[in-house]
């Protein structure tokens, strides 16, 4: 269907109320990288019954940094959280090559799937995150991260999002029918020597704005699909 200037005007008269649905931290200049953990690395097991944790959140309070927190199959209803410098380098595990396997469900109640803060280089990979008020995946105030083969559904706002965050890498992964765009990177800080984040291998479809940004820097998209949304890519959706 071919849409019209209209519409695609309607669609981003939609930015600031979606923008609203959510409140953010406060934004903080990411600094430095942190410095890698040392270990011995563990490796924490969720499941729904005979592992080591029952609930994602647990096993994320529980892991220290670089530790990999494995979960098994099933739906998750969950709002899960990785915040502070405690929790850098932890890699969250679901399965990579089937993450329709390893379900967060929001139920329309709960705010974001994954909720990443001043923790670097987290990586999560191989989980579909669906109807949440927010974000399925949302990572703010850190320096670098990884969110892979991901799929994110019918969330309130983003799908995967990335805010005040330096380097980065969103990979092989799916958004669609969220209120906003399927994904979103904003409010890079400015930096003399830029760390630069890439967007690769994604599909963005039936949502009013494929990929936006508001103050982006240093990012590189490529080998993406953006399709079926009112607007394909934004980069400046608030001038």
């Amino acid at each position: 269907m071919r849409l019209t200037l209209a519409a695609a005007a309607a669609a981003l008269f939609l930015l600031p109320a979606a923008a609203g649905a959510q409140t953010y931290p406060e934004p903080k200049e990411p600094g430095k990288i942190a410095p890698k953990p040392k270990g011995p690395f563990k490796t924490r097991t969720v499941c729904k019954k005979g592992c080591g944790f029952k609930t994602i959140q647990a096993a994320v309070d529980k892991a220290k940094a670089g530790d990999k927190v494995l979960v098994r199959k099933g739906v998750y209803k969950e709002a899960v959280v990785v915040n502070g410098k405690a929790k850098r380098y932890l890699r969250i595990v679901g399965d990579p090559a089937k993450p329709g396997r390893v379900v967060l469900e929001g139920s329309g109640k709960k705010q974001n799937g994954f909720f990443v803060n001043e923790a670097d280089q987290v990586t999560i990979d191989g989980f579909t995150a669906r109807n949440y008020k927010a974000n399925g995946f949302f990572v703010t105030n850190v320096v670098g991260y990884e969110l892979t083969h991901l799929v994110a559904a019918k969330s309130g706002v983003y799908g995967v999002y990335a805010f005040n965050s330096k380097g980065g890498e969103m990979s092989h992964s799916e958004s669609y029918y969220h209120s906003d765009a399927g994904f979103y990177i904003g409010q890079t800080p400015q930096q003399a020597k830029p760390i630069r984040s890439v967007v690769r291998d994604v599909t963005s479809w039936g949502n009013p704005i494929g990929f936006s940004a508001t103050n982006m820097r240093y990012v590189t998209i490529t080998g993406s699909r953006f399709y079926n949304n009112a607007i394909g890519v934004v980069p400046n959706a608030l001038l």
